[in-house]
């Protein structure tokens, strides 16, 4: 139940007047009490001939001319030349921080769904096989989205889908999901979460080799170290060498072309129809692996953490597709790596598994060539807009 206080007040804007018309605006605060008290006296006071009542239309230009002059916002209940001025710059500054905080949540939300699905889909896979969960999950997602597709009218645009780039795309996200889901069966769920930090400097280099993008020698390096910190994490030639770790890297490999591919498609193309055709790929992929698997019939556990997976794949895209709608991208995109954050701590409380000395310091090398690589890029970004 609200207090009486926070019931009985509310505020709103007034521009303030001089005599070469409006130079700014105050916050007034505007209640039972007070809004009657301050009507009496408004009827109290003389009109002056040079200052009539601001309408609407007025009100609304001089809100705007405020803006242009640099105005303020004081509260009315104070005397003027004690009240605080609020500059409209700050006021601004303080939304897109609020907008910036609630992009943040909801980048940190979508990495821990992300984790979540992969680790449901490691825990099937001590049971079932790789191509029967990519299948499962495949035709989950299908399901879904191409609900979604017919509710939203996107379905009527499928021949639009029907391009070459969506073709390799499709490619890429089957070789994605397949040499993923091997290698998390096999392999300390961490250490490969540790391996996918790879992905955007795989795209910066796949972005300047078939997309023409300008990389300087700056990200060059960074790219260059941070396929030096996952070295560390695949370990090769020592004892603790996990072959399986090569397909987390095939993994992201496939998963540049994905994302390559779709950089060339239609802008107005509508994701729900990129993502359908896609993984309706991905699961015929999935059941073309029948022929060289023994599948079994899942239980309903297995059956309901697969469809878990699906379920918060999709809620997690949401989540980004919200984060980077209400944030400001310098602000949220390196919040994507929350996520090993995540895998580290699931990856302990379900399997007792933590990465060891040098894993650790392999991802804390790509996590760290990874943010600069992004830095770099906003860099640039702000000087081209300059200029």
């Amino acid at each position: 139940m609200l207090s009486s206080a926070a019931a009985e007040f509310s505020f709103f804007v007034k521009p303030v007047y001089d005599k070469e018309g409006p130079i700014g605006v105050r916050l007034v605060r505007r209640g039972c009490r007070s809004y009657v008290q301050t009507a009496e006296r408004e009827r109290a006071r003389p009109e002056h001939p040079s200052k009539p009542v601001p309408g609407r239309a007025d009100r609304v230009a001089g809100q705007s001319q405020a803006q242009r002059h640099g105005g303020s916002v004081q509260d009315r209940r104070q005397p003027s030349s004690d009240a605080p001025s609020i500059s409209l710059i700050q006021i601004e500054a303080a939304q897109a921080a609020r907008h910036n905080l609630k992009g943040i949540a909801a980048m940190v939300a979508a990495t821990a769904l992300f984790t979540c699905g992969d680790a449901a889909m490691k825990l099937v896979s001590t049971s079932l096989p790789t191509g029967e969960t990519v299948f499962v999950r495949g035709v989950s997602t299908v399901t879904i989205v191409t609900i979604a597709a017919f509710w939203t009218g996107a379905i009527y645009r499928l021949r639009d889908a029907l391009v070459r780039a969506m073709g390799w795309r499709s490619v890429g996200d089957v070789g994605s999901a397949l040499f993923f889901q091997a290698a998390l069966a096999r392999m300390p769920f961490a250490d490969l979460m540790g391996i996918l930090q790879m992905t955007p400097l795989s795209l910066t280099a796949a972005s300047a080799l078939f997309l023409s993008e300008n990389v300087g020698w700056r990200r060059w390096t960074a790219v260059a170290t941070g396929f030096a910190g996952a070295l560390l994490v695949i370990k090769p030639g020592s004892s603790a060498f996990n072959a399986w770790a090569l397909l987390g890297v095939l993994s992201v490999l496939c998963g540049t072309l994905r994302d390559v591919s779709t950089r060339r498609l239609d802008v107005a193309l509508s994701p729900l129809l990129i993502m359908m055709f896609s993984q309706l790929v991905v699961a015929s992929a999935g059941l073309a692996c029948m022929v060289f698997e023994a599948w079994k019939v899942p239980s309903l556990g297995e059956l309901f953490a697969l469809i878990f997976a699906s379920v918060f794949s999709l809620v997690g895209h949401l989540c980004v597709i919200h984060s980077l709608r209400s944030g400001e991208m310098a602000a949220v995109a390196p919040f994507r790596y929350a996520g090993i954050v995540w895998a580290i701590l699931l990856g302990f409380l379900i399997w007792k598994e933590l990465p060891d000395t040098l894993s650790l310091g392999g991802i804390s090398i790509l996590v760290s060539a990874g943010l600069y690589t992004f830095y770099r890029e906003q860099q640039l970004r702000r000087r081209a807009r300059a200029l």
